[in-house]
């Protein structure tokens, strides 16, 4: 097999080509090209340019389109070397060249082109050195995201693509968070439009030199990260925090996670989902503020908390995660769920005490929710001293 030499074109014209890159096109009689959509190749009319947009047309996912170019290419490549060029630079932001570079079989060259990163930071007037990331649009979600740091998203073609790329980070930030469409970023000639959020597929037009750029959120839009809850919680338990928080100690704070279980149940029972949200959270700030007493103590944190209840449903569910365990019925994952805890080492009990003491906290909550009694009424139901029914 021939070897596969993958060219970048820049992100421009010519001018911005390097001599290099720009004698070799020249010494090249076939170059294969990812789009025929770009400046270089309008240029350079004598080399006969070979392209693969056709494969765009018979798929409907971007991988499918990356996976037959890079099989055409080494098809093309049994015959001997064969060049390959691509927008701005091989190793930025382009799958075909990370599909060939992951395949043992083929022997390649990457021959870089300028990137667009240089002139998009130049657009938008920003530092790199503040911290970025850089995603594909065709296949961005939400869990990829750091709303922390300032964010690049390639790949936005078309309205379609920035439409599903709004919806994606509209999980994430704010509806008016103002974000920055740039289009053929070439410094001072880049095209850029600042919109909100939700605007970003309004009047979109059709380029494969777009990009989207995202700044991050500030402290004040960081609600809704579980990190930034933690960072709140170690703050408050720290030695110059809170007084209260700082004094509690996981006995301390036993009683109020059955308080808030308690008002938990009763939000249930009132079908009142903005109390349940507030309630769901205050049990959660329970777990958050054992876990950062935990850090504190240097004993645990979060992160390890998280990690265990994360292992232990997937370790518990092999039938979703993994292979060759079938799940009918209830019977059926009764037997998985104990043949699971026999694997951690856990012994079934005979008489299991927090089951009993569950049984005995809702029965005396429904006495007193449901039938309206005292609770030294619903205690002496308890104890069998009196009638449920009276």
């Amino acid at each position: 097999m021939g070897k596969i030499t993958v060219v970048g074109l820049g992100n421009y014209g010519l001018d911005e080509l390097p001599f290099g890159i720009y004698r070799f096109l020249n010494k090249s009689d076939v170059v294969y090209v990812r789009t025929i959509d770009h400046p270089v190749v309008e240029d350079l009319e004598d080399i006969k340019w070979i392209s693969f947009d056709h494969i765009y047309e018979r798929h409907n996912r971007f991988e499918d389109v990356y996976r037959e170019i890079v099989s055409t290419l080494k098809d093309k490549a049994q015959q001997g070397d064969i060049v390959y060029a691509v927008p701005g630079h091989p190793m930025v932001a382009e799958s075909t060249t990370e599909l060939l570079l992951g395949d043992a079989s083929i022997q390649v060259e990457v021959i870089g082109g300028k990137s667009f990163i240089d002139d998009l930071f130049y657009a938008v007037a920003y530092d790199p050195n503040n911290g970025f990331q850089m995603l594909d649009g065709t296949m961005l979600q939400s869990d990829m995201i750091n709303v922390r740091s300032a964010l690049i998203i390639t790949q936005v073609y078309d309205q379609m693509i920035a439409g599903d790329v709004k919806v994606t980070l509209m999980e994430k930030y704010p509806d008016e968070h103002q974000v920055a469409i740039v289009t053929g970023a070439r410094g001072e000639g880049s095209v850029v439009r600042w919109c909100s959020l939700y605007e970003i597929d309004h009047e979109f037009e059709l380029s494969n030199l777009t990009s989207i750029f995202v700044p991050s959120l500030s402290d004040t839009n960081l609600s809704g990260e579980f990190e930034y809850l933690m960072q709140v919680m170690d703050t408050l338990v720290a030695e110059d925090g809170c007084p209260f928080d700082k004094a509690q100690t996981h006995e301390s704070l036993k009683r109020y996670l059955l308080e808030e279980t308690y008002e938990l149940l009763e939000a249930i029972d009132n079908d009142d989902i903005d109390n349940m949200i507030e309630e769901l959270g205050d049990i959660l700030l329970q777990v958050v503020f054992h876990s950062a007493i935990g850090k504190k103590s240097m004993m645990f944190d979060a992160r390890e908390v998280v990690s265990v209840i994360t292992d232990k449903m997937i370790r518990r569910h092999p039938h979703i995660f993994g292979e060759g365990v079938e799940v009918n019925n209830i019977e059926d994952l009764n037997d998985v769920w104990k043949k699971a805890k026999r694997a951690e080492g856990k012994e079934e009990k005979e008489i299991k005490q927090e089951k009993i003491f569950a049984d005995l906290y809702l029965k005396l909550y429904d006495l007193v929710n449901k039938q309206h009694m005292t609770i030294a009424e619903g205690l002496k139901v308890l104890a069998g001293e009196q009638d449920e029914t009276r």
